[in-house]
């Protein structure tokens, strides 16, 4: 870990914005954190889609297919600068959502696929505003894009020290990095006005937490 690579290095961190528990477990192959087909892929977000036998087979097929595509496209996010990174992160998630999403809607329950939306915004909290979809349903201004991206951007410098500073300490720093999350969402949070805050709270949905199998098991 002391050794990580500076493209695996921005990676990890914007997964641990996105969601800290990812770090500790496997339910991210690949999903670089709140992706449609991880979250497909974990048992208890099945459990709370309400998946028949027939559908989690399927979803679990999916789930398998998007990790391997996710996995595949490590690769050309090496040699990149940290903006530059981040932007390929998004638009990797973004193809790969959009083909998760026509995959699903052959054999889910539209329900399902709003309350699935609903899981993946909670887990991408602050990041899930730089989403083009997010914005449009939030009709943020171009002033509170820049505002909320350069939020996130501080947040990921702040991350990066959180991270280094606590590699010894796996337990001080997941309890300092979901604190932080959710610093960061409450700032982002603050730049809505009052009826994006209530459309905010509609992609959000009921709150859940996604659990993932800790390594080893």
């Amino acid at each position: 870990m002391k050794h990580i690579s500076r493209s695996l290095l921005g990676v990890s961190l914007a997964l641990l914005l996105t969601s800290p528990a990812f770090a500790q477990g496997r339910g991210g192959r690949g999903g670089f954190g709140g992706g449609l087909g991880m979250l497909l892929g974990n048992a208890g977000v099945q459990q709370e889609l309400k998946l028949d036998a027939a559908q989690i087979d399927k979803a679990k097929e999916l789930a398998e297919k998007v990790g391997e595509k996710m996995t595949a496209a490590r690769s050309e996010l090496e040699g990149l600068e940290q903006e530059e990174r981040r932007a390929k992160m998004m638009e990797i998630n973004r193809e790969t959502n959009e083909m998760v999403l026509k995959s699903i809607g052959e054999f889910m329950k539209p329900e399902q696929v709003t309350r699935l939306k609903q899981i993946s915004v909670q887990m991408r909290g602050a990041m899930a505003l730089e989403d083009p979809e997010v914005a449009k349903k939030l009709a943020l201004t171009d002033a509170q894009k820049s505002e909320i991206q350069s939020i996130i951007q501080d947040s990921m410098a702040e991350m990066r020290s959180i991270f280094q500073d606590n590699q010894d300490d796996p337990e001080a720093r997941m309890k300092k990095m979901t604190e932080f999350r959710k610093q960061t969402l409450a700032k982002v949070e603050a730049k809505l006005n009052d009826e994006q805050q209530k459309t905010w709270k509609e992609l959000l949905g009921s709150p859940y937490e996604v659990k993932f199998e800790r390594r080893g098991n």
